[in-house]
């Protein structure tokens, strides 16, 4: 339990904040706009709305694509001992493992490559062999839980609450409790939204690539 309160308010997890902070500010002028000038022209105030949301969505699809990180086994790495640490294999395995790869990079060494090549050169291979080996049961992508947009929408809906609270307390509310309560609102179910939404792209994501390797 407390593993999972500690991701869901890992809340520095969230990528490109300044488009989603613009996203906010652009929705709480507009609404500012919309709430104590009231226009009769509502047509720069639909578009600004709809700059709001485009940049919510922009947001939506960066962060998420931010998130997106190759498998650790495909990854690149110039070193034969670290690359072998981090495999899920037996002590025996991974010796065995060095030794052969250590075998084939001194070859190479001996064909004149220097000491890096070498490694990256052999690393590449087992990685291209693996790849097509194991592809049909390990990802080569890893996605994130992304439990922070949780943690984001429990301040805000919280913010939201207490905002309301302080309008049904007073009997003449400034127009600024009624943006925060409407305004952080929205974006919190919003958050909780998104955190679906990229658990059902995730889900997607991974059908598709299990259908495509098997």
């Amino acid at each position: 339990m407390r593993n999972f309160i500690r991701k869901v308010f890992s809340l520095a997890e969230l990528r490109y904040s300044p488009v989603l902070l613009l996203s906010i500010v652009i929705c709480v002028i507009a609404f500012f706009i919309d709430e104590h000038v009231d226009p009769k022209d509502q047509l720069w105030l639909a578009v600004t709305y709809y700059v709001s949301f485009s940049l919510a969505a922009l947001w939506c699809g960066i962060n998420y694509i931010g998130h997106i990180r190759m498998n650790n086994l495909y990854r690149k790495h110039a070193d034969i001992g670290a690359y072998v640490e981090q495999l899920a294999m037996s002590t025996e395995d991974k010796t065995e493992l060095r030794n052969f790869l250590e075998d084939f990079a001194a070859d190479l060494e001996g064909q004149g490559r220097t000491r890096q090549e070498a490694a990256k050169e052999v690393i590449s291979q087992f990685q291209i062999r693996e790849f097509l080996a194991m592809s049909k049961h390990t990802s080569p992508f890893e996605s994130h839980g992304h439990h922070y947009l949780m943690g984001y929408g429990i301040l805000f809906l919280g913010a939201s609450l207490i905002a309301l609270a302080a309008e049904l307390l007073l009997s003449h509310p400034p127009l600024v409790w009624l943006i925060i309560s409407s305004v952080a609102g929205v974006y919190g179910i919003c958050f909780f939204g998104v955190y679906v939404l990229y658990k059902l792209l995730d889900r997607f994501i991974y059908n598709k690539l299990k259908k495509y390797f098997s």
